[in-house]
């Protein structure tokens, strides 16, 4: 015997379809148990419900009244199922993340750990590596997503969404911390040695452009493969180097090193989640993605 629970939920979806035969359809029953229910449903409420004809059904002003307030318990039902679906199945699951150097510690790490003590049962697998190599990976699917500084080189399919800005600068240890007495013209420091990204990187690109935008051309006498490894060799006074301000706090509040002024204003930088909009995202990985945009608000 179907309880008054049955009843209701079979004529919501006989009001909503507007059919008794698209709502046993829906329901995986037939027209005869519909027809047989929402009679009874009718007896037991004491008026009708429906105004049956060759053309379907359609609701009294009853039937209306009762809609409307099934409606809104039924949507209310099917979103808390969904949203206890979503809770049961993040206490598994993995997200694999590409990251470059520099959006791993100006952003990435700054707000993973919230992250992780959210949902523990997460299993998060990062990728550092080179922008370059961190979009490649979401474009072959090696990774759910990435986040990289600009420029990203990324094209469609692929899309670029903002998390957050940061400002490079330049950098100089103890033997060249004359330099931070007055801001200063690119081609003042000439025959300074400076230390850049190797030619390969998208942060290279970056610096190129902005010496040819001056009239200058980018020669480094040292060149690395990550921005961590700029504060080291310029505290050991082998060359000058820009670098992304956070990177330089630490070692500019220690008085190891100093900034470099300069009379060129350097472009301002962004850090970026990269996805492919073709391709979905598993359970984990679309909380992980909204977490880190709700972190960029």
């Amino acid at each position: 015997m179907k309880s008054s629970y049955d009843r209701y939920y079979i004529f919501y979806h006989v009001a909503k379809y507007k059919s008794f035969t698209k709502a046993a359809k829906a329901l995986l029953s037939n027209q005869p148990n519909i027809t047989h229910a929402m009679n009874r449903l009718e007896q037991e409420l004491g008026c009708r419900l429906f105004i049956r004809s060759h053309r379907g059904v359609s609701l009294t002003p009853e039937g209306e009244t009762l809609y409307r307030r099934a409606a809104i318990a039924f949507e209310q039902l099917t979103l808390a199922e969904g949203e206890l679906s979503l809770a049961t199945s993040l206490h598994t699951g993995s997200v694999t993340i590409g990251a470059s150097e520099t959006a791993l510690h100006g952003f990435l790490l700054l707000h993973l750990r919230d992250f992780c003590d959210r949902y523990p049962g997460i299993h998060i697998r990062i990728l550092n590596d080179s922008t370059n190599n961190a979009v490649g990976a979401v474009r072959s699917g090696k990774v759910d997503f990435s986040l990289v500084a600009t420029p990203t080189g990324a094209s469609s399919p692929l899309i670029e969404t903002y998390l957050c800005s940061f400002q490079d600068i330049l950098l100089a240890g103890k033997k060249y911390a004359y330099l931070a007495d007055k801001p200063r013209h690119l081609s003042d420091l000439t025959g300074i040695p400076l230390i850049c990204m190797i030619e390969e990187t998208r942060t290279f690109e970056f610096y190129n452009q902005f010496y040819y935008q001056n009239g200058l051309t980018l020669k480094p006498d040292i060149e690395v493969a990550t921005s961590d490894l700029v504060v080291p060799i310029v505290k050991s006074d082998l060359a000058i180097g820009f670098l992304p301000s956070f990177y330089a706090t630490e070692c500019i509040r220690q008085k190891e090193c100093v900034r470099v002024p300069l009379l060129e204003q350097l472009p301002e930088r962004s850090i970026c989640l990269i996805q492919d909009s073709g391709r979905s995202l598993n359970v984990a990985a679309r909380e992980l993605r909204k977490f880190l945009l709700e972190k960029a608000a």
